[in-house]
């Protein structure tokens, strides 16, 4: 099959440069198209130039600004005529056209159509001869401005955001929910007495407690015996406390307990990813802790996961569920030393910063303080070298910080 050739003429239509001229008109409706059934006219003043353009069906009205003979365009508008086989490039005018609710357009005052056709033009006039700052103003001022033409259905949004109102939480059911996202443990904020601010039972129910197999620890007789019956060998806090416990006259059972269970809390922090995914593994690594304590550590201080294939499930402890684990932690140890303790040898053996460390007892409502001079005395220290050492003091009435959703810093 052959080509087809034909001549194309292009000529410049320059009757068409004016604003006031027959010709075409280039229109923007700010992104939003128009309804099918509008109808647009041009409209001409006393001197039968165009004036405006005007479009409109039973809901909605588009008006145009009136056209101005200083109005410049950069756009041409090519236009292919069969008849002639010639192709017209003529310059167009752009013109905004602008869609308005007719029920907005009826309810419109007079005076206030007025009003705002003064501010336009004073607009305008600070826009092309105002100041730096004056223009900088409207600029700003225009950033902020909704168009509500440009707004549909607005009934229907009215309504939306009248019912989302309603299910909004109030300020106090949201400081309700904040309050129970704390890491800490259960607490009575009305407390007197510091030992009534936690109660021991919500750390650690009595049915772990009692399942804690202190038997072996008891008849363990040498450190390096004891030591191995321990799932975290390396705490100093809580080695130094047991093995005075184990060797006192008369053995305390419940601090024992107490300080078996702060060491599988550090045991259970301390694995890895993978043992953690190993419940075999970890029991191992936990030296046959009873299943009754191991299934409440995974159910209070990891997250679960299923793996897709075979809907396994997958163990994570988050950095939130790390905290609620260190502050459960620390809170034991509040207890064990009468609320009051020393924080740095926690965070020597966790691997933590003293200032973490600070922040989390912080948490729990504790007063970071300097050591009093009766402690001073205690440890054989002069005043001079016991500056910078800090005790976590618990204090009634509990004041907790204030506590956003987020990790607490380190």
């Amino acid at each position: 099959m052959g080509k087809r050739s034909f001549e194309v003429r292009i000529s410049e239509d320059t009757s068409e440069t004016k604003p006031d001229s027959q010709g075409p008109i280039l229109a923007s409706f700010q992104g939003v198209s128009p309804p099918q059934d509008v109808g647009f006219r041009t409209y001409k003043n006393a001197n039968g130039r165009r004036s405006m353009v005007v479009g409109e069906n039973p809901r909605v009205i588009y008006e145009s600004n009136e056209f101005t003979t200083e109005q410049s365009s950069e756009y041409l508008v090519a236009i292919y005529n069969k008849k002639t086989n010639s192709v017209t490039f003529s310059s167009v005018p752009v013109i905004d056209l602008v869609p308005i609710p007719k029920r907005i357009k009826m309810e419109e005052p007079k005076d206030s159509i007025k009003h705002v056709d003064f501010i336009m033009e004073k607009t305008a006039l600070d826009k092309e001869f105002g100041s730096k700052k004056a223009q900088a103003k409207i600029l700003a001022r225009e950033r902020g401005n909704i168009d509500a033409s440009q707004v549909h259905n607005v009934d229907k949004i009215v309504a939306n955001i009248e019912e989302n109102v309603k299910t909004m939480k109030t300020k106090e059911k949201i400081k309700a929910d904040m309050e129970s996202s704390r890491p800490i443990p259960p607490h009575d904020i009305r407390a007197i007495k510091v030992t009534d601010v936690y109660n021991m039972d919500d750390i650690v129910t009595p049915a772990e407690f009692d399942a804690i197999p202190v038997a072996s620890v008891l008849n363990a007789k040498h450190e390096s015996r004891r030591l191995s019956l321990l799932p975290f060998k390396s705490s100093k806090y809580v080695n130094s406390r047991l093995f005075i416990s184990l060797d006192a006259k008369n053995v305390n059972l419940k601090r024992i307990r107490l300080l078996l269970y702060i060491n599988y809390l550090m045991a259970f922090k301390s694995v890895s990813h993978d043992v953690l995914n190993n419940r075999q593994e970890m029991a191992t690594n936990m030296n046959g802790l009873p299943d009754i304590i191991l299934t409440n550590l995974y159910d209070r201080f990891t997250e679960t996961t299923f793996v897709k294939s075979g809907g396994r499930k997958k163990y994570k402890m988050t950095p939130k569920a790390e905290e609620k684990l260190l502050c459960y932690m620390f809170t034991l140890c509040l207890i064990l030393d009468d609320f009051r303790l020393d924080p740095e040898p926690l965070a020597c053996d966790l691997g933590l910063t003293t200032k973490r460390v600070h922040n989390l007892f912080k948490a729990l409502g504790c007063k970071i303080i300097p050591i009093n001079k009766q402690e001073i005395e205690s440890l054989g220290l002069k005043i001079s070298q016991a500056k910078g050492i800090k005790r976590a003091v618990l204090t009634v009435p509990l004041k907790l910080p204030e506590y956003k959703d987020r990790r607490i810093k380190n």
